[in-house]
This record gives structure tokens, C-alpha cells and sequence, in this order.
């Protein structure tokens, strides 16, 4: 025993070959091609009701000032290859993109809080644009979100059927047509008809919600991100079933971040529009008050005309020092002439003209000369010092200078008196405003401050009007380096990688469930599992059905009698009636042909195992040799009392009959099934089985039955559930013991192991009992099915 589960122990590791794989492969390979039609159908069926989506993509650059730029500059650089992202400034506007608040804007401007679906056959269908009519809000909606179904009934007549309000549902519906204003549980709605809409063919499921509850929705499918740590370019990505409406709301995010970028930074403009016009109405009051003070204390002190006469004598002295100004300058340039006339190096030369006298006889004086001097020194260039028309024109520049410098001191003299008497004038006005009283102090006083808040005022109004400048030219911080756009194809749901992956599935899940079966199956499968065992086999039998159904449901079959059945024929040579052969061949080297008579019991481990049905067919295999042997099969098992069942001989009378004394010949209840081949059925299931056995007349029968027929062939009870197979053990010459496959634990084998070593039956040997064709990796002869035409034949 000990040996054994050493053995067993050691031969436990599961191996399977590439062999053992690729005939679990091919002898499922319906269950393959099934499961992999169905994923290929299931796949197909996501692939219509799953609509596509589209990726659109925009990209754009958040500019910084100089200063933001070398602050992430130096960051970057004392990060070094940390790869720590500092662009801070730019995962702020990231944070503001993603905002849900943006989003809402858009739902807004775009009027998408309503979405159309129409229903079609297994499939949700969303239209965008070309929905055959439009949701109009014609009063306040009691909710953020509701929806409807829309029936179409005629041609311009509908049902709105199935209303929900937020998460409840509503029992309600209203009749209508298009353009009428119905009166809802969701408030008042209207329906008009879309111009631009499909053909009203199926149902529509219409639903509404607030721009912020769309919007919250629509953030899923929308992403910022910054494109590396080094620059300041955003991009944005939004996924939908319409690359359009990607496009669309991408533009529309965008610009309405634009707008509330400039929206923030103008509000410094406008708190400094505020402050000025604050200003400006203070300081207007201030101005107001000091022009009242100023009128009240003119009146008070009768000032008006003085301060006219004031203006008066203002006006005259600077006219005064403007004529003195003049004549002060006449009378410089009167000098600088007679000194240049009075200079003997320039008496040959030309005196300057428009030197700006007002005297125009000293201008034409000196007009004449210069000419007169030109002439001579043109005419010196030609004929020299000797020409007499050069001594003429000497003599008459000298008699020209002499008058110039007469004229000029005359000048002088004049000037000089004009500008003592314009001093003395000047002078005499000025004494008169000397003599004004204290007062007209105190009011070019009043009169400064006035000036001062005057021109505080109008630098208050440029400053304002420079502030609403500034705030008219400021622009989005952002600018646009790619427009929305994508490829033309979808990016969901990806065809050809669920086709694939179907395939993938459709070969993997049953390769698991059969991978899985077998290396969990802990059964008996194949003869190598018993071989281990130091018992006789005396061969394998193939299992064998009526009709070819699925494994799964073999199991089921095999609970019953409808299978048990002869299969041995005589002239058949199929892989069943080949393997009974074999068992045939085996029996008689163990048992020694032509020593008769021989008595074999068969019995098994558990129930269910094919004890009638190979004691059956191994009746009919020795009854249609070709010895004259005589076969009887026995039916001792009289709790259930298969064999006679399946033969038809259920009666009141055999084994039990024989066994209790109601019968004295057990040979009289003896039926022939076939030529050679005969039975004693069990007759009625008696209470007391195993006492019947105990009693000496079961070994009276035997000896009867063993001087009529050379084979005498025992149906036993399982030997682990009752023990009447122990019972009649003391009577046979061999047993066959039946281990069937997929049903026997293998925990079992050790106490089969047991059995042989303890001598408990009867010169003991093994027959293992349906065997699947897909584990035997060895065959009769040279295999079934082909060398010698085995599996020709039908089986019945």
C-alpha cells in the first residue's frame, strides 16, 4: 500500500504533451469553431450597437510675461534632469480648461442641452443636426434634466409617452401636434419641425438637461494636457460620436476661455475706472467750492473791476516789454553793423543784409553797396587794380560806406531814445500795480488753487480715458498654433482589434475550460492511470452510445440503463466489438481455455460503473465464438436488477425465487437470449439480498449452473456499497473488477490496490470501462479507424 502511494505520489505531477494539447484541440474542434462563431457573433453585435467615436485635437500656446518666462526658466534650470514640471502658469490655464464652468458656457452658446436618440432595432442611435424635429422650452422646467419618448402617430401628430423627471420616472403622456405648446409633467414644451432633419422613420428618445449638468457629462470626454516640460503649449482633446461637433465645441471652449481671460484682466481697468470717477466727482465738488469762494469774496470785496484794471495794466506792460524787446534788439543790430563798417579788415568786404533793421533806407543803402562790391570784384577777376571802371566803382563804394555809417548812427540815436522812453513807461506801470491793495494777493491765491484742482481734472479724465484705451486693445493670452482637427476614421470601437479579439476568445475560453477540465479532473481517464496499479488489465473499453451527442450531456446518459445494450455482433469490426475481442482473448489466457466450467463475477467500486454492460457484451463476445461454449449470464444484483431490465426478463421469478425456496430448480428459470447465450434474471428485488447469499443453497446453484454451461458469468453489486460481492466471491473462479473512466476517483485506487494484495476476490483483474476514443493513444491491432477499416461499421 505504501509502494503504491509513493508511486502514486511521485507520478502525480501533471504532464501534458504538445500531443496530449493538440488532440484536446482536435477532438473539440466543434466546441472551437462554436464559441469562436459566437464571440464573432457577440463582437458583431457590439460593434452595431456601439456607435463611433471620433478624436478631434487642438493645440495652442498660453503666453507669459518676461517675467513668469525667467522665473520657469531658472526653475527648470536648478531642477536640472529632475524632470520636475515647474511651468506653473501653464497647468493653471490647464486647470481653468477643465473647468466644467467653460463647458457650460459652450452648452449654452451652442444650445446642445438637448440630445435626440432615436430608436432602432437592438440600438440607440444619436442625431445631431438631423433630428426630424427640435425640443423648444416654452416655461420654466421643473428640473435639471428630464426625458421623453416621442411616437410619431401621423404626419404632424405625436405621443410623448415615458417621461423621466431627474431619476424618477413618470407615469404620463400628451397627445400633440408640431408647433403646439403642450402642457407636460416637465413643464411646457414645444415641437417643431426640423428642416434640416432625417425622415421621421423610428422612435425618438429626447432628453434636456441644465447647461452645468451636460456640461459635467461632456468633461468626460474632454482632456488638457501640457505638450512637454519645457514650453507653454497646451493641448486640448475631445472625444465624440460627430467629429463636427468635436470641432465645434473645441472652437467654442476656446474662444469663451478667451473671453473670460480678458473679462478677469480688465476688471484691474475697470477698478481703475472706478477710482477716477470717484476722483473726478470729488475733485469737481472741491472746484465747484473754490469758484464759489473765489465769486463770493470778489463780490464781497468789489474786486471786479480792479482785477480788470489789473489785466489792463498786465496787458500794457507786457506790451511794453515786447516793444522794449524790439527796440533792443534794433539797437544791437545797429551797433554790430557800425562796428563791422568801422572795421578796417572788412572794408573791402560785403556788409550783411536782412540782418533784421526795420529802418529800410539803411537796407537799401546796404543792398546798393554789396551790389557795387560785386560788380568790382567781377570786374577785378578780369582786368585787375589798373581798370578805371574798378576806380570809379572804389570811389563810389567809399562814398556809400560813408552814408551807410551816417545812417546807422542816426538809427542808433533814434533807438536809443524810443527804448528810454518805452523804460520809463513800463516803469510807471509797474509802480500802479505796485499800489494795488493786499487783497489782489489773496485772490491770485484763491485763483492758483483753482488752477491746481483744474488741472488735477483734466488729468483724471486722460487718465480714464487711457485706462478704457488700454482695456479696448488687451487680447487672450492664448493663441491658436493648431485648429481643431483628427483623422477622418474613428478611434472607437476599433474593428478590427475586437474581430481579433473575438477570434482570440473564441479559441481561448473553451482551450481553458477543456485545459482547465482536464488538469482538474481528478477521475480515471486512461489506461496509463491504472497501470500503475500491480493488478492484471485485462483491456479497455471504448465508451459506446447510441446516439452521438455532446460530452457534457454523455455524463448525464450514463446514470441510466437506456445505454446498456449488446453491442457484440457477429461479423462486426468496429473499435467496440474489436475491444471485447481483445477482453475475449484475455480472459481465456487468465482463465485457460477448455477448462470449464468457469465462473467470473463481475462487480466494481461505485455504481454506474458498466458492470451489465460489459458483462453483457462479454457474455455475447464468448457466445458467438466459434466453440461450442455455452454462456449464461447471471443477474445477482437483485437491489436493482439491471440485467434483467435491460434483457426484458423482469418477472416474478429467478435468482431470488431460487434463493428463497419458492423454486427447486434454478435451471427452470433460465431464459436464452440468443444462440449459446442465456440468462437468469433475478426476479423479484428481494429486502434481504446479502442474507440470500449467505444461505449454502447460492452455492448449490452455482454448482448446478457450472455443470450445464462453460461459462457462467456473474452481475455483482459495487463492492464498496454492499457486500455481496464478498459474498460471492467464495463461489467464482475469477473477477473481473470494472474501473470506469471519468467516473472512478482516483483516490479509489489504493483501496483497489488493497483488495488484489489482501487476496479479497477472487483471482482479481481489471477491466477499465469508457474510455473516451480521444484519450486512447493506442489501439488494437494498428488503431481504429484506419489501417484495417476498424470504425467502419455502424454501431447500434
Amino acid at each position: 500500500m505504501s509502494e503504491y502511494q509513493n508511486t502514486q505520489n511521485t507520478e502525480s505531477e501533471i504532464q501534458i504533451s504538445m500531443n496530449d494539447i493538440w488532440r484536446m484541440i482536435w477532438n473539440n474542434k466543434w466546441w472551437y469553431i462554436l464559441t469562436m462563431l459566437l464571440c464573432l457573433c457577440v463582437a458583431a453585435f457590439y460593434l452595431y450597437r456601439t456607435a463611433p467615436t471620433y478624436s478631434r485635437s487642438a493645440k495652442l500656446i498660453v503666453d507669459e510675461s518676461a517675467q513668469d518666462a525667467a522665473v520657469r526658466n531658472l526653475s527648470t534650470f536648478t531642477s536640472g534632469a529632475m524632470g520636475l514640471r515647474q511651468n506653473i502658469a501653464v497647468e493653471n490655464e490647464k486647470e481653468a480648461f477643465i473647468s466644467p464652468d467653460l463647458m457650460a458656457i459652450v452648452v449654452e452658446r451652442n444650445q446642445m442641452q438637448t440630445r435626440y436618440v432615436e430608436k432602432q432595432f437592438l440600438r440607440d442611435v444619436e442625431l445631431y443636426k438631423t433630428s426630424p424635429v427640435e425640443l423648444q422650452l416654452c416655461g420654466d422646467n421643473p428640473s435639471l434634466s428630464f426625458s421623453f419618448r416621442l411616437t410619431r402617430e401621423g404626419d404632424n401628430t405625436f405621443e410623448l409617452s415615458k417621461f423621466t423627471l431627474g431619476p424618477d420616472k413618470l407615469d404620463h403622456s400628451v397627445k400633440g401636434q408640431l408647433g403646439d405648446t403642450l402642457q407636460t409633467a416637465v413643464g411646457q414644451l414645444c415641437l417643431i419641425a426640423n428642416p434640416m432633419g432625417k425622415e421621421w422613420d423610428h422612435e425618438l428618445q429626447i432628453s434636456w438637461a441644465s447647461p452645468m449638468t451636460r456640461a459635467k457629462s461632456m468633461m468626460q470626454n474632454f482632456s488638457a494636457s501640457v505638450s512637454n516640460n519645457q514650453s507653454t503649449v497646451l493641448v486640448l482633446n475631445y472625444k465624440d460620436r460627430f467629429p463636427s461637433r468635436a470641432e465645434t465645441i473645441l472652437n467654442s471652449l476656446i474662444d469663451v476661455y478667451n473671453e473670460v481671460w480678458l473679462y478677469n484682466k480688465n476688471r484691474a481697468a475697470r477698478n481703475t475706472s472706478s477710482f477716477i470717477n470717484e476722483r473726478l466727482a470729488m475733485i469737481e465738488a472741491e472746484l465747484g467750492g473754490i469758484e464759489n469762494q473765489l465769486k463770493d469774496y470778489k463780490e464781497e470785496n468789489s474786486l471786479v473791476d480792479l482785477q480788470a484794471r489789473a489785466n489792463s495794466y498786465l496787458e500794457e506792460s507786457t506790451q511794453y516789454a515786447e516793444r522794449a524787446f524790439e527796440v533792443n534788439n534794433q539797437l544791437s543790430i545797429a551797433g554790430f553793423i557800425r562796428d563791422y563798417l568801422n572795421d578796417a579788415n572788412n572794408a573791402l568786404k560785403l556788409i550783411p543784409s536782412n540782418s533784421g533793421l526795420a529802418n529800410g533806407n539803411v537796407e537799401t543803402q546796404i543792398a546798393e553797396y554789396n551790389s557795387l562790391v560785386l560788380q568790382r570784384d567781377r570786374l577785378l577777376t578780369s582786368s585787375g587794380q589798373s581798370n578805371p571802371i574798378v576806380s570809379d566803382l572804389n570811389s563810389s563804394i567809399a562814398a556809400i560806406r560813408v552814408a551807410i555809417l551816417s545812417s546807422i548812427d542816426n538809427l542808433i540815436a533814434t533807438l536809443q531814445l524810443q527804448a528810454d522812453r518805452i523804460k520809463d513807461q513800463e516803469e510807471s506801470i509797474l509802480r500802479q500795480l505796485a499800489k494795488s491793495s493786499g487783497q489782489e494777493f489773496q485772490l491770485l491765491y484763491m485763483e492758483r488753487q483753482q488752477k491746481v484742482k483744474e488741472s488735477l481734472y483734466v488729468f483724471l479724465l486722460q487718465r480714464r480715458e487711457e485706462n478704457e484705451i488700454t482695456a479696448l486693445v488687451n487680447v487672450g493670452n492664448t493663441r491658436v498654433i493648431m485648429r481643431p482637427n483628427g483623422a477622418p476614421k474613428p478611434i472607437a470601437p476599433r474593428s478590427l482589434f475586437i474581430i481579433l479579439v473575438a477570434i482570440v476568445l473564441g479559441f481561448i475560453l473553451p482551450f481553458a475550460f477543456f485545459f482547465l477540465k482536464k488538469i482538474l479532473n481528478n477521475t480515471v481517464q486512461t489506461k496509463e492511470d491504472i497501470e500503475s496499479l500491480n493488478i492484471p488489465i485485462l483491456a479497455d473499453i471504448p465508451l459506446s452510445l447510441k446516439n452521438k451527442s455532446f460530452t457534457m450531456l454523455q455524463n448525464r446518459r450514463l446514470m441510466d440503463y437506456s445505454n446498456t445494450r449488446i453491442v457484440v455482433k457477429q461479423g462486426r469490426r468496429n473499435i467496440v466489438n474489436e475491444a471485447f475481442r481483445v477482453l475475449r482473448t484475455n480472459l481465456y489466457m487468465l482463465l485457460g481455455k477448455g477448462k470449464y466450467p468457469q465462473v467470473v463475477m463481475f462487480t466494481s467500486m461505485i455504481p454506474n460503473s458498466g458492470k451489465t454492460f460489459v458483462s453483457l457484451n462479454v457474455a455475447a463476445s464468448l457466445a458467438v465464438d466459434k466453440s461450442d461454449s455455452r454462456v449464461l449470464i447471471v443477474d445477482l444484483d437483485m437491489r436493482k436488477g439491471t440485467l434483467s431490465k435491460v434483457l426484458g426478463l423482469e418477472s416474478n421469478y429467478g435468482v431470488s425465487s431460487y434463493l428463497n425456496g419458492d423454486v427447486d430448480d434454478a435451471l427452470s428459470l433460465v431464459t436464452q437470449v440468443s444462440d449459446k447465450f442465456y440468462c437468469l434474471p433475478c426476479g423479484i428485488l428481494p429486502p434481504n439480498p446479502s442474507e440470500l447469499l449467505m444461505d449454502a443453497s447460492f452455492a448449490k446453484m452455482i454448482e448446478e449452473l457450472k455443470k450445464n454451461y462453460e461459462y457462467v458469468l456473474l452481475d455483482c453489486p459495487p463492492a464498496e456499497i454492499v457486500t455481496d460481492a464478498q459474498l460471492i466471491t467464495e463461489q467464482v473462479d475469477m473477477t473481473a473488477f470494472i474501473v470506469r473512466a471519468g467516473l472512478l476517483d482516483k483516490s479509489f485506487l489504493p483501496k483497489i490496490q488493497e483488495f488484489y494484495r489482501n487476496e479479497r476476490y477472487c483471482r482479481m483483474a481489471l477491466i477499465l470501462n469508457g474510455v473516451h476514443l480521444e484519450n486512447k493513444t493506442y489501439g488494437y491491432g494498428y488503431g481504429y479507424g484506419y489501417g484495417y477499416g476498424y470504425g467502419n461499421d455502424d454501431e447500434d
